[in-house]
């Protein structure tokens, strides 16, 4: 497969503290608690509806840390390739407003 072992918990974490957002923020974007956000730092996988979530609150496409574009990948890389896609219209369309 094309894409790299990651811990999604850590990568959302990182990206979090290097753009200063702190847990009680994120918890109310994403409408959960602030204990929920701390146990989702120590997740090695999330549900993608929740992901897709974070996506959008957070104005960044973790699929493209998770799974980067491959050449001579089809089949996998066209699902993926899709949810990219949403996803960054969904950001541009969000800061274009």
């Amino acid at each position: 497969m094309g894409y790299r072992q990651i811990h999604i918990g850590e990568l959302i974490q990182a990206y979090v503290k290097e753009n200063n957002i702190n847990g009680a923020e994120l918890a109310r974007k994403i409408k959960k608690t602030r204990q929920n956000v701390y146990d989702l730092y120590k997740r090695d996988d999330i549900e993608v509806k929740l992901l897709l979530t974070l996506c959008d609150v957070l104005n960044h496409n973790f699929l493209d840390d998770i799974y980067p574009q491959k050449k001579d990948q089809v089949a996998v890389d066209n699902v993926f390739d899709a949810l990219k896609t949403i996803i960054k219209k969904e950001i541009a369309d969000k800061t274009n407003k």
